[in-house]
């Protein structure tokens, strides 16, 4: 057994994240945040192995604040698939040095504050096994365990206290730039062929690209300007061909918020496939000049996405219940998409969408 002491760190003007997801109801004296890039982590090693156990190391610290008890998970790394068993886990001396040594490379300044599990199809609950492994090599008030069932859609946190483990009534998802957490997971995956782990762990990266492409979007819209006809062309004729060739019904989604009313008319059905619709841009702006003179087919090129973006977009309608980071989850099996899908549908608070709103989605 390794035993590492836990100490509060000493943050006395620690402020708490304002960019935060509750889930449950979390205790008033205990309260317990965990980074979204560790969740979406602990999900994708939910989702390796549907019918076996899963399992990792939480790394973070404790704070103080009044007399509250704070812990902050910010890191995790996960334990080798052979190392784990029924409610079991083989922390051998080899086991600890791995994980000490991938502490010491990737999260510098975090300690282990708890451990995660994967429970398939066998709830929440706590025998004496997974007790054992949290008293022995989890030692300390404060240290953690997370369990997650995969196949039933829960997880919890709990506690040791008074001789067991306590269930906590609900934590928080705070979301910061976690360059750590982001190494690891995109080193620690490569040539293991787990194609759509690497695509969920690159999203920040795509995210920043999208940033990018807005702020060069904005600088071009004067251009954009004289080129305003050619795209309308564009528009009518995907418009035309669209409605010709492939009939489609729609429906109209009355959303309210407040005392305004929103009506959105969601289109269903078949889309013109991307390489005529290339065509279409190419024959609408063949021999079109702008005031220099020059002609514009390779701006015709650079929007053709955006065209084929609007034209080919789909939608979801929200339901009771719903929230952007689980739908974002379900669709792309990763919360990262919440904030493309805000950018795209004007949402300023991800946490206040109603049901009926139907979302554009990327």
């Amino acid at each position: 057994m390794v035993e590492v002491m836990s100490q509060y760190t000493n943050q006395e003007k620690l402020k708490l994240p304002k960019n935060i997801r509750q889930i449950g109801l979390p205790e008033e004296k205990k309260k317990i945040y965990v980074e979204d890039y560790v969740v979406t982590y602990m999900n994708q090693l939910a989702s390796e192995y549907a019918n076996r156990q899963n399992a990792a190391v939480l790394l973070g610290f404790y704070v103080r604040k009044d007399d509250m008890r704070l812990t902050f998970i910010n890191g995790a790394i996960g334990i080798p698939s052979a190392k784990v068993g029924e409610d079991q886990i083989a922390f051998d001396s080899g086991l600890w040095e791995e994980i000490y040594n991938t502490i010491k490379k990737y999260f510098h300044n975090s300690e282990i504050v708890g451990w995660f599990l994967t429970r398939p199809g066998k709830s929440l609950g706590i025998n004496e096994k997974i007790t054992k492994i949290h008293v022995d090599q989890f030692p300390g008030r404060e240290k953690t365990l997370f369990l997650m069932d995969p196949l039933d859609h829960e997880d919890a946190f709990f506690i040791y206290e008074k001789g067991q483990l306590v269930r906590q009534r609900g934590y928080y998802i705070y979301y910061e730039r976690n360059e750590d957490m982001q190494n690891y997971m995109v080193e620690n995956h490569k040539g293991t062929g787990t194609e759509a782990f690497l695509e969920a762990s690159d999203i920040r990266k795509s995210n920043k690209k999208y940033s990018q492409f807005k702020e060069e979007k904005t600088k071009r819209k004067g251009v954009l300007g004289t080129f305003a006809a050619a795209l309308a062309i564009v528009a009518v004729g995907i418009t035309v061909m669209n409605r010709v060739y492939f009939p489609q019904k729609a429906r109209i989604v009355n959303g309210r918020t407040g005392d305004e009313t929103t009506t959105v008319q969601v289109v269903e059905g078949s889309v013109q496939p991307a390489e005529s619709q290339k065509e279409v841009v190419a024959n609408a702006t063949e021999g079109f000049e702008s005031e220099e003179g020059e002609k514009q087919e390779d701006s015709a090129a650079s929007e053709y996405s955006a065209a084929v973006s609007k034209s080919t977009a789909k939608h979801y309608t929200v339901r009771k219940g719903d929230t952007l980071a689980n739908i974002s989850l379900s669709l792309y099996s990763t919360r990262d998409y919440v904030e493309i899908i805000c950018e795209m549908n004007d949402i300023e608070d991800p946490d206040v969408i109603y049901e009926g709103m139907v979302l554009e989605l990327p």
